[in-house]
């Protein structure tokens, strides 16, 4: 019996290592993209295509009908259900890619410009490219091949990058923009068949009922979810124009997509380990825990330090002219502090097949957000990101608690414990702060934002080894690597 654990946490190991390799470069890569873009285009170019992009997401959302997390999670699956959830996965991409082409008049005459006809249809193409490569990106997931998982990452990034940079350098404006996905799509359709060993059999219809409806609950999750993530890029577009929705879609894209593209591919590493072991209880709940002190530990003193330096921030990477985008970033990375754990919950939900009970939580979620999003839009886009994250605190963090304290094995406790500590570490970093000569952080400010960095991270990692839940799972983690690497 003790040797399938080792093999379990060699395989995480690696796994991990590869993933944050992975991820270091593709965000670095993003990031890059993010001052490299803002400085060659305008804002009203990034509002434009930013406008579009809601809509697509929306179509987006039933691209694979969740199926591609059910190739992941299920115990055992046939070549049989294989080849029925490539050819409805095919399907749904083609039928999303013309839904898109269709609607493109349709969001032109929303918006009153007859730009987003082409803005739309161009945005529409990765949909089904993203479809065709689900499964053999899926079978790789499955079959625990994070490394050649983390190339196509790399390969991607890179791709759409050098694509959007080259096109905003020859003039091409906000078409950069809708260049870069659909090249990161095509590598990464390329990328994904090359290595695959897989391949699929003569077109079907049908699907086994219990993956559909894991898949439907899936589906219908993101489904709502959708609001919470794009309702108010549209609201900012259409109520306060496309230069506010520009400076909006700046800050969301510093600080908010980075912690996406941190949490996605820690994803597709732990459902996959996660999955192996849903019946060990106690084991599911501690490798979940420990994953998520660990997590909250790397990203959460870092999003604190840069919501207490946001001009600073912006000053440094978008130049004087992005100024509005500081207060926007500020609030959002009030919300950033408790959405790296908050999005690991799903895979409670996912691991253990209790897809149902996440879809319910997607529908409270999404009204709630949407609430928030139209009572700050009377104060602008500043406006929209500060109720987002006060609504987060108050109205879906303890509800989160309650429905993860329900399903098991993690407790509520478990998840507000990681949340709190960071939390307050944050507060205690961000008064130290202010209590520092204004000679230390007036100037220079990379010297503000270096300050902050350690200050935030050496109050947490105290707070953490004085805490024993959080000394134990640091202690666990570190004697894990150590094992495993001996």
């Amino acid at each position: 019996m003790s040797a399938e654990p080792l093999q379990f946490g060699r395989i995480a190991l690696r796994g991990g290592l590869l993933t944050v390799i992975a991820q270091a470069i593709k965000i670095a890569v993003q990031f890059l993209s993010v001052i490299v873009l803002a400085r060659l285009l305008v804002p009203e170019d990034f509002g434009l295509v930013a406008s579009v992009s809601p809509i697509v997401a929306f179509v987006a959302l039933f691209q694979n009908l969740g199926l591609q997390q059910a190739v992941v999670q299920r115990k055992e699956i046939s070549q049989r259900q294989l080849n029925q959830v490539f050819w409805m996965s095919a399907m749904a991409g083609l039928a999303t890619t013309a839904i898109v082409v269709a609607l493109a008049p349709a969001v032109a005459a929303y918006y009153g410009d007859a730009r987003m006809v082409g803005i739309t249809i161009g945005a529409g193409l990765p949909l089904l490219l993203g479809s065709l490569a689900a499964m053999p990106l899926s079978l790789m997931n499955r079959h625990l091949q994070f490394g050649q998982l983390a190339v196509n990452d790399v390969i991607t990034a890179i791709a759409g990058f050098l694509a959007a940079a080259a096109a905003a350098y020859a003039g091409m404006g906000y078409w950069s923009l809708v260049l870069g996905p659909a090249a990161s799509a095509a590598v990464a359709l390329l990328a994904a068949w090359r290595v695959a060993r897989w391949r699929p059999d003569k077109p079907v219809l049908g699907i086994d009922s219990d993956i559909m409806s894991f898949g439907a609950n899936l589906t219908g999750f993101n489904l709502v979810n959708f609001f919470a993530r794009n309702l108010d890029n549209i609201l900012i577009g259409k109520f306060s124009g496309p230069v506010e929705l520009g400076y909006y879609d700046r800050a969301y894209k510093l600080l908010l997509f980075p912690l996406q593209n941190i949490n996605q591919p820690l994803t597709r590493l732990m459902i996959p380990l996660l999955s192996r072991i849903q019946d060990d209880k106690p084991r599911f709940r501690d490798i979940y825990i420990q994953t998520n002190w660990l997590l909250a530990a790397v990203t959460v003193p870092a999003i604190a330090a840069l919501t207490l330096t946001s001009e600073q921030v912006v000053a440094i990477l978008f130049g004087d002219r992005w100024l509005p985008v500081a207060p926007i970033f500020a609030w959002l990375g009030i919300a950033g502090l408790i959405q790296p754990i908050s999005s690991t919950t799903g895979w409670i939900f996912i691991c253990q097949d209790r897809t149902k009970t996440m879809f319910r939580w997607g529908m409270y979620s999404s009204v709630t957000t949407v609430v928030a999003f139209v009572v700050g839009l009377n104060w602008g886009a500043a406006g929209v990101a500060a109720a987002y994250a006060i609504s987060g605190y108050v109205f879906r963090v303890p509800v989160l608690a309650v429905l993860v304290q329900r399903v098991g094995p993690v407790s509520a406790v478990d998840v507000l414990l990681v949340q709190g500590l960071f939390i307050v570490s944050s507060l205690f970093a961000w008064l130290g702060y202010w209590l520092l000569p204004l000679s230390l952080t007036a100037h220079s400010d990379l010297i503000a934002i270096t300050l902050a960095l350690l200050l935030n991270y050496a109050i947490a990692l105290a707070l953490m080894l004085i805490l024993p839940q959080s000394r134990n799972a640091l202690v666990a983690v570190l004697s894990r690597i150590a094992g495993n690497i001996r």
